[in-house]
Formats: structure tokens, C-alpha cells, sequence
């Protein structure tokens, strides 16, 4: 298990996942060394269907719907704008 990484929820055919995924930055997300600005990694988990993206939530211990953000320190973050700001301000975001 990761010790400090922030994890990221999206599902497929979502539109408010799609404007998360528009601006997430994929190299981050594919690179194993990236760290963002407070020394976390970044793990994005994805769901096909609201059944799937339910129990994978509920395995995590996060309530609500995708797109979502459990960082680090347990702060649960929802909405994608909201989602989008904490990408942004953690050097996640693309540009």
C-alpha cells in the first residue's frame, strides 16, 4: 500500500469525469516517480459502470459519486471544479 498518495475516482461515460480527465496531467499519472506539491503520488482508479464506481468508492471508504479525489490525509473531495482545483493546486493539472 501506498504511504502518502492521493486517489483519484472517475467512471466512463461520465461528463463531469470527462472534464476531470480532460485537464488531469497523464504523465504524473503514468510516471511512478512523480510526486505532487506536498510529496504525494497521484492513483487514478476508474469504473465502467455506477455499480462498479459503488463498490469501488465503498472500498475506499468514500460516499458520493465520481469524480472524486481521496487525498492523502482523508479529506474527500467531490465535484469536478472542485476536483479540478485540488489537480491544479497539487501540480497535477495539465499546463
Amino acid at each position: 500500500m501506498v504511504e502518502k498518495a492521493d486517489r483519484l475516482f472517475l467512471r466512463s461515460m461520465c461528463i463531469e469525469c470527462g472534464k476531470v480527465r480532460a485537464v488531469v496531467d497523464f504523465d504524473a499519472v503514468l510516471n511512478d516517480e512523480f510526486r505532487g506539491s506536498r510529496g504525494q503520488e497521484l492513483l487514478v482508479f476508474s469504473s465502467l459502470s455506477l455499480r462498479a464506481e459503488a463498490e469501488l468508492l465503498s472500498s475506499f471508504g468514500v460516499e458520493g459519486s465520481c469524480p472524486a479525489i481521496l487525498t492523502y490525509d482523508g479529506a474527500v473531495i467531490t465535484e469536478a471544479k472542485n476536483v479540478i482545483l485540488h489537480l491544479r493546486r497539487n501540480q497535477m493539472a495539465k499546463g
